[in-house]
């Protein structure tokens, strides 16, 4: 389950977190998903599921707006070439911030 969650991982998770064409803030979905603010910073700059409680983990997808379950949609909006650029970042407050997270290795 771990292989298949992990081709999501956190930080994608995370950059992909919008509101229609605005990028969600990390307070954003702090409060949707229940986690702490810190908790859902922490989350953002992970590269694998590993070491996130199944709950954690749920709850932050849900927030984000993924099915880490069922990855279909979120997997076809990546591989759109619209997709691939990623238009709420680029109007994005916190664009440096979400462009580091791509870059989390």
């Amino acid at each position: 389950m771990l292989i298949h969650m992990d081709k999501i991982p956190p930080n994608l998770c995370r950059v992909l977190a919008r509101n229609g064409r605005l990028a969600k803030t990390n307070k954003e979905i702090s409060e949707a998903s229940g986690l702490t603010l810190k908790r859902v910073g922490e989350i953002s700059r992970l590269t694998t599921w590993a070491k996130v409680d199944v709950n954690h983990a749920s709850a932050f997808a849900a927030a984000c707006g993924v099915d880490l379950v069922n990855q279909g949609q979120v997997r076809k909006y990546l591989l759109r070439t619209e997709g691939c650029r990623m238009g709420h970042i680029k109007v994005s407050p916190n664009r440096r911030y979400l462009t580091e997270l791509l870059n989390v290795k």
